[in-house]
């Protein structure tokens, strides 16, 4: 390629940032949204009656065909196609239609459960992931051609209408990218046309037709209506296309870093950090044990770090085997401020994926989809927040015989007896919750099997292997693995405050179970006292002590027990996972003051952390809390947050701080750990002096943010957990 085509990252990058910006495509090149929209109605009414899935393909179509489109002269890569998300405005519609038909207690449970942040239960479209490996072997062609061949097999219309309708969608999405390559011809975009014109024809034999292949892939799945939430494993998928390019003088390595920042930067420029982030997968065990680090994992690190944007977001597997190398260089970029990445276990991925049934050969290939949740790649739909649980919320109806206090609705059965003893109050604790997991998985199940009647995929069924073997959608299971996740947050403020009650109430007898619920009716107002013991004189989650510990382990196996063997109605059962994203604030402004100390509606503890300022005796033993937890049972995945003050990275060891953490983390049988460095004078000076902070980043949950983003309530919650940082 021309040289005079390089070196312009830095150059257009204010342009590439506002490439979505309101964007208006030439009226040129095709229907405006409304015009779409018009064309649809007519579509619809005319078609009345045909199987939805024909329909989506052929409205996915004429979005493609007739959609206006753009293509910009300082990009290396081109997707710009106006829809106004016109098949997310129908699918909400054939939602409301088939929720409609829900049982009279179903609708009820259901509403309950949301209003008192109990419970939440629906159909997850929102973390999927395709076969990124039939995509870069195929391109559209042969994934059309695929869907096709195997007609020849189909026993009945409905496999057939499934066939056709794949293969219709990779045809449009193959001519599509024609009027990109025509369009970009006319207005002189040479950066792009080869690669275009190439991968409408044959599969990508390049690293830029590799990447303009996945982002318009990516494009266009998330148009028809499902969000990808994982761009696989990236070093594994990509390399070698990188390393052809180097073998044959397409591209110098400087050149191939260039280019993987204008990919990057695209996912960047869509959401500008919203919608969660995008997630890219790094390193791992291969199949023969060696490590899947490469030269491209190190090249992507390197340019992560002089990108210095949270979006994309990394998740960089790790196993015993796994190089100080690429640790040290991951902690190099996150000492920096860059801390929008994730570390995982494989040696805790691989028997949790065993226990689950999947084939030994599948787990070398699995990634975190949406955040930190675990599915293998192109063979699973994980469907990962099927259902949320407030694993605090049952204390609450353990104290009130099934009453939410904030609300006064019942939501959980009235008590069993007379609680005489802590076992007895845990025995409580644990039927209330029963109930609510039992309520949830019942509403999630039956929500699943409306899914063929709201939102059938036919691209991303087409690009997964298995759903052209069994000839079935992914909405009729047609992957290998079909699983469904429950969150299930709050693991800290739970334990924390059914040891309150042991020790309060039972134990140290400062106050009987009744005067311990006047004091949270009352808010702990005129029980300061009382208060006082429950914050400072009772032991905490992440401290490692054994009590709390204990009860935490005790409650994540009992939810685990419950979940993990329970049908989903796919043909497989539903997943636990531990962790709250931000639920932990949504949950708790609907969670009264609780026996621990805390006040109502403050926040819950986030995701496998103790809660704010409790952590009193240091990350090593947060860690080892956190390692007692069997994270062998949280199938959807589990994570913890690590703060740490900059002068903890400080001198000529800094770099090896976070590299000895994640690895004692792991040691222990952790899943995944993630961190945050900052200290809270910076974090005031930001507030006060937005305008100097704008790299400043924050690891808000499974994605990063930059702080000055952030609500003014949201940025104090930080402070709050740096100042015990400080101290």
């Amino acid at each position: 390629m021309e040289q005079s085509l390089w070196n312009t990252f830095d150059i257009v990058r204010p342009l590439l940032d506002a490439q979505y910006d309101n964007r208006r495509c030439d009226p040129g090149t095709g229907l405006s949204v409304e015009e779409l929209r018009q064309e649809t109605e007519r579509y619809l009414a005319t078609h009345q009656g045909e199987p939805l899935i024909r329909t989506r393909a052929a409205l996915f179509e004429l979005l493609l065909l007739k959609g206006r489109i753009d293509v910009d002269p300082f990009d290396w890569f081109a997707d710009h196609l106006e829809t106004g998300r016109i098949l997310y405005e129908y699918r909400s519609r054939w939602f409301q239609e088939a929720y409609s038909r829900l049982s009279a207690e179903d609708r009820r449970d259901a509403e309950a459960g949301v209003r008192c942040g109990a419970f939440q239960a629906d159909l997850d479209l929102t973390h999927t992931s395709p076969d990124w490996e039939s995509i870069l072997e195929l391109g559209p062609c042969g994934l059309r051609d695929r869907a096709l061949a195997a007609l020849e097999k189909a026993a009945c219309d409905r496999e057939r209408e499934f066939l056709r309708a794949a293969a219709r969608c990779y045809e449009a999405m193959r001519l599509f990218i024609l009027r990109l390559a025509e369009l970009a011809q006319r207005k002189n975009c040479v950066r792009v046309i080869g690669a275009l014109r190439a991968i409408a024809e044959r599969p990508p034999e390049t690293l830029q037709e590799a990447f303009q292949l996945a982002y318009i892939y990516h494009e266009l799945q998330e148009i028809e209506g499902e969000p990808v939430r994982s761009m696989g494993c990236f070093d594994r998928l990509f390399v070698k296309f990188y390393l052809h390019d180097l073998e044959k003088g397409i591209l110098t390595r400087d050149q191939a870093k260039e280019l993987l920042k204008f990919y990057w930067f695209k996912f960047y420029a869509r959401t500008h950090g919203n919608e969660a982030g995008k997630n890219f997968c790094l390193g791992g065990m291969l199949p023969d044990g060696g490590d899947a680090v490469n030269e491209l994992t190190f090249l992507a690190c390197e340019a992560y770090h002089e990108m210095r944007v949270y979006n994309p977001k990394l998740s960089m597997r790790m196993f015993r085997g796994s190089s100080d190398a690429i640790l040290r260089r991951v902690a190099a970029y996150m000492r920096d401020g860059m801390t929008s990445t994730v570390f995982i276990n494989d040696d805790t991925a691989f028997p949790m994926f065993l226990k689950r049934g999947k084939d030994p050969l599948d787990v070398y290939n699995y990634i975190p989809i949406g955040c930190y949740e675990p599915a293998i790649m192109g063979r699973e739909m994980c469907c990962s927040m099927s259902a949320l649980i407030n694993l605090v919320k049952p204390v609450e109806l353990a104290l009130n015989g099934g009453i939410d206090p904030l609300t006064g609705e019942r939501i959980g059965p009235p008590a069993a007896g007379t609680i005489r003893s802590f076992d007895d109050f845990f025995a409580e604790y644990r039927r209330q919750l029963g109930v609510m997991i039992d309520r949830a998985l019942r509403i999630a199940a039956t929500r699943s099997a409306f899914w063929p009647e709201v939102n059938p995929s036919p691209l991303l069924s087409g690009s997964m292997r298995d759903c052209i073997a069994s000839r079935r959608d992914v909405s009729e299971f047609g992957t290998r693995y079909n699983t469904s996740g429950v969150m299930c947050a709050g693991i800290g403020s739970a334990a924390d405050s059914l040891t309150a009650v042991r020790v309060l109430v039972f134990e140290r007898k400062l106050c009987t179970l009744d005067e311990l619920n006047r004091a949270l009716a009352a808010d702990w107002q005129g029980y300061e006292e009382l208060r006082e013991e429950a914050l400072r004189g009772v032991p905490k989650w992440g401290n490692n002590l054994p009590l709390p510990d204990g009860i935490a382990v005790e409650i994540a196996a009992f939810a685990a027990g419950r979940i993990n063997h329970t049908p989903n109605g796919k043909g497989a059962t539903f997943q636990m996972g531990l962790w709250s994203i931000d639920h932990c604030r949504r949950y708790g402004e609907k969670t009264g003051a609780l026996p621990d100390g805390r006040r109502a509606r403050e926040v819950l503890s986030k995701n496998l952390d103790a809660s704010i300022g409790m952590d009193r005796r240091g990350t090593t033993a947060l860690i080892h809390s956190a390692g007692k937890l069997d994270h062998t049972e949280f199938p959807d995945g589990s994570v913890l947050d690590v703060m740490l003050h900059p002068s903890a990275l400080t001198g000529e060891d800094g770099d090896a701080v976070i590299p000895a953490l994640v690895r004692t983390y792991f040691e222990n049988g952790g899943f995944a750990v993630h961190f945050n460095i900052f200290d809270a004078g910076t974090l005031r000076q930001a507030q006060r002096e937005p305008e100097k902070f704008s790299e400043l980043q924050v690891r808000v949950c499974g994605w990063s943010v930059r702080f000055i983003d952030l609500a003014p309530e949201d940025q104090e919650l930080f402070i709050r957990d740096a100042e015990k940082e400080d101290l």
